[in-house]
């Protein structure tokens, strides 16, 4: 009785799930990647730098960029902007110097005609989640091309945040979006948002053992020869809901607990403090970092984009992906100080350079970076590193070794190598997914039903 009254308002839920579970295959959630943001800025204005007005030069920092906004100069770190050219701090982008970084960035990216007249965003179905908390509020442009892209610059920082076109609205709503509970009046308020997927989840692998287990009980097997008793002991409907709920049952709980792992209910996946990543890099000095860029102005180094990559306490620069030193000079990453670095993680199981992915560093929708230096520590902690800078790419410790194995391989299917991904994968998986979907809309229909002739027997007396 549980089982079938749960199952009229969740199976519904179920069933969007699934289907749009399909749609997901091929659609990805917008974002604007850093590679993306990086190659959509004009080349730094080295001329008009390299100020720093009255920051404070014993100031110490661990990470910070240099880049061009609107045709000047800007340093960005602590969640603070400073104009190079000027050395004022800047607390507000206006639209007019937005307008400039969307159409450097349109450009760039292939996307055609001229931005409109900037909407004031704070918050929107495209920029709900928190982590666009920092770079809030938004200055949003409209383009003229056929696809109606969207550029959204933040007001706060003055980078490109989001990015969305016409296309891509329409079939997040169709994926992403109803797969996982995303509407804006919902996501927005983000500990209620989280109690209830936690709490529908919960309700669907209830919904889903309870099916097994009773769809287990009536399930006869076929005996051979005179007086053959039938598969299932329904018919119709009833049939085709026992046989699907059993064929596809177990992938069923399996998608639906795995999607409450996912979650991270009650934090018991949550990842313990670890301070060696902050030991490779450590910090400098602001007074430091202006004497870094100085001499990458002197050099008229050719960038787009200047990050710092300190490395156990020495500051370098990455300009576009080239590692200088302090000096603006040309400086690889060499294996003495890699392995230097190494060492000052502690005791290591194993290391090196790792060209092909392995269970932890892989794509399976996105692209992976690749090659990378592999550090196992005695302890199980997986280090991934940047040959060219050093920097930390990935971390996996127990609870992401974990979140792997508890909701990544079991939701997606992604475990066998060699198929993992591609077009034999995306049909297997549609076929799964369709297959869960028919376990579900026959129960629906079916409780549907009884739930129509309970009602109309209540009316007629």
């Amino acid at each position: 009785m549980t089982h079938r009254w749960v199952g009229i308002v969740m199976g519904l839920l179920m069933l969007v799930w699934f289907l749009s579970g399909v749609v997901m295959l091929f659609v990805r959630w917008p974002e604007v990647t850093a590679q993306e943001r990086a190659a959509g800025l004009p080349p730094i204005a080295w001329s008009a730098c390299c100020a720093l007005g009255e920051a404070q030069p014993a100031q110490e920092i661990r990470h910070a960029t240099v880049e061009d906004l609107a045709g000047r100069p800007v340093l960005r770190f602590d969640g603070r902007m400073l104009d190079l050219s000027t050395g004022a701090p800047i607390d507000r982008v206006t639209a007019n110097e937005a307008a400039a970084v969307a159409r450097a960035y349109a450009a760039a990216h292939g996307i055609a005609g001229s931005p409109g007249a900037a909407v004031a965003v704070e918050r929107d179905q495209w920029t709900v989640t928190g982590y666009f908390n920092r770079q809030r509020p938004f200055h949003r442009f409209r383009f003229d091309d056929p696809r109606a892209s969207d550029v959204y610059v933040s007001a706060r920082t003055g980078a490109v945040a989001q990015v969305t076109d016409r296309p891509t609205r329409i079939l997040n709503w169709l994926g992403p979006i109803p797969h996982w509970l995303y509407p804006e009046i919902l996501r927005a308020n983000t500990p209620l948002w989280s109690q209830v997927v936690i709490w529908t989840s919960i309700v669907g692998t209830f919904l889903t053992a309870t099916g097994l287990y009773l769809g287990l009980l009536a399930w006869r097997r076929p005996s051979r020869g005179r007086g053959e008793r039938p598969l299932t002991p329904y018919r119709g409907w009833m049939a085709w809901h026992h046989l699907t709920g059993l064929a596809a049952g177990l992938l069923t709980l399996t998608w639906v607990a795995s999607g409450l792992v996912s979650m991270n209910p009650w934090g018991f996946l949550e990842s313990r403090p670890d301070d060696r990543a902050e030991a490779l890099t450590g910090s400098f000095t602001l007074g430091e970092l202006g004497q870094a860029i100085s001499a990458a102005r002197d050099a008229d180094i050719p960038a787009r984009q200047v990050e710092t990559a300190a490395l156990a306490g020495r500051l370098h620069l990455m300009a576009d992906g080239v590692r200088l030193d302090a000096q603006a000079r040309r400086a690889p990453l060499s294996a003495p100080e890699l392995a230097a670095v190494v060492a000052r993680m502690g005791p290591a199981a194993s290391t090196g350079l790792m060209t092909r992915e392995d269970t932890y560093h892989f794509g399976h929708h996105d692209p992976v970076t690749l090659p990378v230096h592999r550090v196992i520590l005695e302890d199980g902690v997986r280090f991934y590193l940047d040959p060219a800078s050093g920097q930390v790419i990935r971390r996996i410790d127990g609870a992401r070794r974990g979140y792997r194995w508890l909701f990544e391989a079991p939701h997606r299917l992604d475990f066998i190598r060699g198929f993992d991904r591609g077009p034999a994968w995306a049909t297997a998986m549609v076929v799964l997914l369709i297959g869960a979907a028919a376990g579900v809309a026959t129960g629906v229909w079916l409780g549907w039903r009884r739930l129509q002739a309970d009602v109309g027997r209540t009316l007629r007396r």
